[in-house]
């Protein structure tokens, strides 16, 4: 087994079970962040350096639009701005993604050759097993659209185990559709900051929700 792709493995897995667990909003993204870059990694053999450029610029442009909606307070003058977190705890979350890993290693190829690493496999299982549960039971926008990115990136670990290293231009495609999937949570997220003063949580009443708009209108001539 090569230990620094174990090591990578595990900065996945750490890195998703922060990100699922932490209540403030830029520990979410640090743990986002520190999972992209390391799922670009974990293959075998190492991607080339075009490829591997291309996912590390769109794991840092997909961190660096979540940070800039997340580092500042509501214009509206709300102070609480946090997710909901994880509601079973970080050491729950984290014994989840271990049994995840653990199945995942034992199931490389699905009962098929397979052309990539085991671990690619095992790091995959493990950021899904985490992603579903916020992703279907979130009540923020940050949770649900974090875990919909986590399960992007668990797929793409799966695929990594199952036909081995993408190539250049399928690193560039998957670079560009995480940036896109970033920028579409941070808009959202940047939009029902600006609803009310819940921060990041959907409406609880469930009622339509209007802000002014951004620019003054034109006084009438």
């Amino acid at each position: 087994m090569n230990p620094v792709l174990a090591l990578t493995t595990l900065a996945v897995v750490a890195g998703a079970v922060v990100a699922i667990s932490a209540r403030d909003p830029r520990g979410t993204v640090l743990g986002l962040a520190v999972v992209l870059i390391g799922s670009a990694v974990v293959a075998e053999p190492v991607p080339a350096p075009l490829g591997l450029a291309a996912r590390f610029v769109g794991a840092i442009l997909a961190a660096d639009l979540l940070w800039i909606v997340t580092r500042d307070r509501p214009r509206t003058g709300a102070t609480h701005v946090a997710t909901e977190g994880s509601r079973i705890g970080w050491p729950a979350e984290a014994l989840t993604a271990i049994a995840a890993l653990v199945v995942g290693y034992a199931a490389h190829g699905l009962g098929a050759p397979a052309m990539g690493p085991a671990l690619a496999s095992a790091a995959g299982f493990a950021v899904a097993a985490v992603a579903v549960t916020p992703m279907l039971t979130g009540r923020d926008v940050i949770r649900v659209g974090l875990g919909c990115v986590l399960l992007v990136d668990a797929g793409l670990l799966v695929r990594a185990a199952l036909g081995g290293t993408p190539g250049d231009f399928e690193q560039l495609i998957t670079a560009a559709t995480l940036v896109v999937l970033a920028g579409t949570l941070a808009a959202l997220a940047a939009g029902a900051r600006s609803d009310g003063s819940a921060g990041f949580a959907f409406s609880l009443d469930r009622a339509r929700r209007y802000r002014e708009p951004d620019a003054h209108p034109l006084d009438a001539r």
